[in-house]
């Protein structure tokens, strides 16, 4: 649809503004009438140039201005500021005392034709940047030629609209019908957050929910502008094929930003009276100071789509039912199936969840609800006269949208200037019912107010640092882990090496010692004198052992076989005490049958004689008496030494 252009020029001034790091941001160039105004001046600096603007490398801002004349109206500019480094520039001001230097270009226009211009607006500002000479301007005043006559012919309602409202929709979700009614009903609502473009953006976006209200900011730029409001009537006719007429018919759009209220996308430290000013307003900033006033009822983060309510009260009025949150969430499931990730300013392929279905759904919310005011009041009326009214209308229409919405709706001055321009009888035009289709069920609505608590935690997005926090702590544990066990690998196999080492040599030097002799008391048996006919050896020793080491050389070798070669040492070693007991116990046998037959013999004579003599001396440790067998058994009778236990 074609806006009607204004009488005076479209583009009402090109400028160039600068950072001083002295005097802090300043025009450097301007070209246009609209300059010779003092109070433009003094404040489109500090519009051009926002705060954190060196935070990019490119960034939009937008803005509006009052001028100072007999009939002021509000002015709309868009700035694209850029930086370079000075040691690149051709030409260098002695005010170039930094190693960065920063500047933004500046366009004034009579109409918020924001989307043909900041194209153009972009494109020329790198152009400019790249002459690395700021003196040359001539760019400019081109470029401010060029754009009335393209603007002319491209003065449409779609150049109204920029950032578009599915990026906003897809970003807020159901919270994004919360901040509808809350413009409605004029709260003091502010944005914040980086970039400065988003930031404008959404705030754009959020108007254009609203029908027709971009076509109509000429009140915007400050609360005593209100000369919108006094030229609206009562319409006397109706063509329901013209939307122009249509609109006028349902008192749309909305007088949101007349009397006491104003629109200010970017709103410099140097404005702050403004917000003590007024009864309503919608603006965004960068600057944590203007989030901190008092004033602010519902402030936006536009970086992590929250909504703080300053104003505990405000909540609760602005608060979703469960038709609107079933609605919403059609809404929104339809955006999502058309957005794109990888690529977010994709335009959506079908009509179903792009920028103009959007537009159409939420034109529909606001002329129901407004039919149903109107409805609600028609029968209040017949119940103050005592007249019954039948009718195909829903009586309880108004608790679809919330009945605390509509009351403070109903407090407004945009509700007074749509009260005196609309036709009492709107609901037998718009139907006076929630545009959701169906009720929703109460298990139904549960759900939705769970998933979309779940939304709004954004776990996805808190998580993140946490996640990789901690898939740092686990690879740096893991990495010191293997470490740690490949130190102890090393130092194990260090210490079997060694051990295996020390063993070899402790099997060499046992070659050499001398045979380890074990005494009869050591053996734990006493010597037998009554044994006779055998021969004690008891040289017990590892000595087959180590003559089957003796007779092999020297070779390194393994612990596998160095224990082998243990085990059957010890084995040899087994079999000597073996057959030394073996002896022992046959000698000691012959020894108990010779005492049994003397005893015999002694009986016989009546008397048993014992052995009384002393006992020989004990043999040193660590040696055995080799004597003959018959020696033993001779000297055992003589000395009367027992040889063994008296039965």
């Amino acid at each position: 649809m074609l806006l009607q252009p204004p009488e005076g020029p479209l583009v009402l001034g090109i400028a160039l503004v600068d950072f001083n790091h002295l005097v802090g941001p300043k025009i450097e160039f301007c070209h246009g009438d609209i300059f010779q105004d003092e109070e433009i001046v003094k404040i489109l600096p500090f519009l051009a140039l926002p705060d954190g603007a060196h935070m990019s490398l490119e960034d939009y801002s937008y803005f509006h201005l009052v001028p100072n004349v007999p009939i002021p109206t509000t002015i709309f500019g868009i700035s694209c500021n850029r930086q370079i480094p000075a040691s690149i520039l051709l030409v260098k001001d002695v005010d170039v005392t930094r190693s960065i230097v920063q500047k933004a270009v500046v366009v004034l226009a009579s109409k918020p034709v924001f989307g043909p211009i900041r194209d153009r607006l972009g494109v020329v500002t790198r152009a400019l940047f790249e002459q690395r000479d700021f003196s040359d301007t001539s760019i400019l005043v081109d470029f401010g030629a060029s754009l009335e006559i393209s603007l002319r012919t491209q003065l449409t309602e779609s150049g109204l609209y920029i950032g578009g409202s599915r990026e906003f929709v897809h970003t807020f979700r159901h919270r994004t019908l919360i901040l509808l009614k809350a413009l409605i009903c004029q709260k003091k609502i502010m944005f914040f957050g980086h970039p400065v473009e988003r930031l404008c953006t959404y705030q754009y976006s959020l108007i254009s929910l609203i029908p027709g209200l971009l076509q109509t900011l000429e009140d915007s730029g400050s609360p005593p502008l209100a000369a919108r409001a006094p030229t609206l009537t009562c319409p006397q006719s109706l063509r329901t094929s013209d939307r122009k007429s249509m609109m006028a018919y349902m008192g749309l759009p909305l007088d949101i930003f007349g009397k006491d209220t104003f629109f200010q996308p970017y709103l410099p430290l140097q404005q702050l009276d403004l917000l003590k000013d007024s009864q309503g307003w919608l603006c965004g900033s960068t600057n944590t100071v203007v989030t901190q006033q008092k004033e602010v009822e519902l402030l936006i983060n536009t970086e992590t789509a929250t909504l703080e309510f300053r104003n505990p009260r405000l909540e609760r009025l602005m608060g979703l039912t469960a038709a609107d949150r079933k609605w919403m969430d059609e809404i929104v499931r339809d955006v999502n199936d058309a957005w794109d990730d990888a690529d977010p300013m994709k335009p959506a392929m079908h009509f179903k969840g792009s920028d103009d279905y959007l537009r159409a759904k939420f034109e529909e919310y606001v002329s129901a609800a407004l039919a149903s005011v109107r409805y609600r009041e028609f029968l209040a009326k017949g119940k103050v006269n005592n007249v019954i009214i039948t009718g195909t209308g829903d009586d309880n229409s108004i608790d679809d949208f919330n009945p605390l919405w509509i009351a403070e709706f109903t407090k407004t001055n945009a509700y007074d200037v749509w009260q005196r321009s609309t036709d009492p009888m709107l609901f037998d035009i718009v139907e006076p019912r929630h545009p959701c289709n169906e009720k929703p069920s109460v298990v139904g609505d549960i759900g939705i107010r769970l998933s979309e608590g779940l939304q709004e935690l954004k776990l996805e997005q808190q998580l993140a640092p946490t996640r990789e926090a901690i898939s740092r702590t686990i690879t740096a544990s893991s990495t010191n882990f293997f470490k740690a066990v490949e130190g102890v690998r090393e130092r194990w196999q260090q210490q079997r090496t060694t051990s295996s080492v020390s063993f070899n040599s402790d099997l060499a030097s046992s070659v050499y010692e001398t045979p380890v002799e074990v005494s009869k008391l050591e053996a734990g048996l006493s010597p037998s004198p009554a044994s006779e006919g055998s021969k004690l050896t008891s040289n017990i020793s590892r000595q087959t052992s180590r003559d089957s080491v003796l007779g092999t050389p020297m070779r390194p070798v393994s612990v596998a076989q160095a224990a082998s070669d243990a085990k059957a040492a010890l084995g040899t070693w087994g079999a000597g005490i073996q057959s030394f007991w073996s002896g022992r116990a046959s000698r000691f046998s012959t020894s108990r049958s010779s005492i049994a037959s003397v005893a015999s013999t002694d009986s016989n004579s009546g008397t048993v004689q014992l052995p009384t003599s002393p006992i020989s001396p004990r043999p040193s440790v660590g040696t055995v008496e080799e004597e003959s067998e018959h020696d033993l058994d001779h000297r055992g009778y003589e000395s009367q030494e027992p040889g063994g236990i008296a039965l």
